[in-house]
């Protein structure tokens, strides 16, 4: 019998060979419009089944050990240089706020609530805008390679630089030490007085059973999950970068994840002196619990096209929600996916808080 089994195994494992190849890439617009709802389940399943079959040695040993991709904290005087260890956060006092009402999800079909307008203040108290863009396109196989995430922060960076003078640096096709050092370097230098934006586009896991996602960094193995980077170890470099005002933008596969804390709030008008004064964490993710598309327009994907277009057209002040709202409907009328936007209460987020896209003037 073993021998048997041993030859359908093999022949299964042929031919989803070519099925692992195609669907381990963020998948492309679809030529034909956007599936119905049976099709694009179906099509979701055939991914689903293709990411186990890859990935299959790692998230077993991430059932065996939910930590196995976990980074320990720098200890007292150790370096977080090397990206070995992940930055310890200054003690932050987190109000779980009260249970109040969230918006709706999004859909293709049902209308974006815009949120709360924002007053105009008379002063910024931002001292200093800078932003961190990570890009993975070159992975190594058989993780397949990415066709638009370096081009994506590319062009993202250029925007935050030209309209709203963030101080930009990019980082490429970077493996897991590489992106912890970076995430590491700016809780190093950031301030409380400064806004920090920090973007990750390349390969994303969501391990179902454990309701965790991941990174998949350049030099991820299929085999061990010790080099992809969890979601508690984002919220955790998130935790230590002490600006009161901190966005992550991540453009990935199953990248809601990181959403799930605290979604959206209509909150009560407040003038950008008042959010200005809180500590906002906002996490805004390219997709929901979903495959994302890689290919789009104009060499970028779905996704950072539309929040390319969006950050170009803004007015001198928009808060982050209403760039989420314009993205969120625009990418759900070209492909099925679900932009997100939602807060990180573990890393200091307070209520009513927002991440504020301003001019300089």
């Amino acid at each position: 019998m073993r021998p048997r089994m041993s030859f359908w195994f093999g022949l299964a494992a042929a031919l989803m060979a070519p099925l692992v190849q195609a669907q381990m890439i963020r998948p492309p617009a679809f030529m034909g419009g956007i599936p119905g709802g049976a099709q694009f389940q179906a099509i979701q399943m055939q991914r689903h089944q293709a990411r186990t079959l890859l990935y299959r040695e790692a998230l077993e040993e991430l059932r065996k050990n939910p930590t196995a991709a976990d980074v320990p904290e720098c200890s007292v005087g150790q370096s977080s240089k090397g990206g070995k260890c992940l930055a310890r956060p200054e003690p932050v006092a987190v109000v779980m706020p009260e249970p109040i009402p969230v918006a709706a999800p999004v859909s293709p079909s049902a209308p974006v609530a815009m949120p709360t307008p924002i007053t105009p203040s008379p002063t910024t108290p931002v001292r200093r805008r800078f932003a961190v863009l990570v890009g993975n396109n070159a992975y190594a196989t058989p993780i397949p390679p990415l066709e638009t995430p370096i081009a994506d922060v590319s062009k993202i960076a250029s925007v935050l630089q030209s309209r709203f003078g963030f101080e930009t640096r990019i980082v490429q096709n970077a493996g897991k030490a590489k992106i912890i050092e970076a995430l590491n370097g700016v809780a190093a230098e950031a301030r409380p007085d400064d806004a920090v934006l920090l973007m990750y586009a390349g390969h994303g896991y969501l391990m179902e059973d454990i309701k965790m996602g991941y990174w998949i960094p350049v030099d991820a193995s299929v085999k061990t999950a010790q080099g992809w980077i969890s979601n508690s170890d984002i919220s955790k470099l998130l935790a230590a970068i002490r600006a009161r005002q901190l966005i992550l933008i991540s453009d990935s596969c199953y990248s809601g994840s990181l959403t799930k804390e605290q979604k959206l709030i209509q909150g009560k008008e407040m003038t950008a002196e008042d959010i200005l004064k809180q500590r906002s964490v906002l996490v805004f993710s390219s997709g929901a619990d979903e495959p994302v598309s890689d290919e789009g327009k104009e060499g970028h994907s779905i996704f950072a096209w539309n929040l390319i277009k969006t950050l170009q057209s803004t007015g001198s002040l928009t808060p982050g929600a209403q760039v989420w709202s314009v993205v969120s409907k625009d990418v759900s009328k070209e492909y099925p996916q679900q932009p997100q936007y939602g807060a990180v209460v573990s890393a200091g987020h307070t209520e009513g808080g927002d991440f504020l896209f301003q001019t300089p003037k």
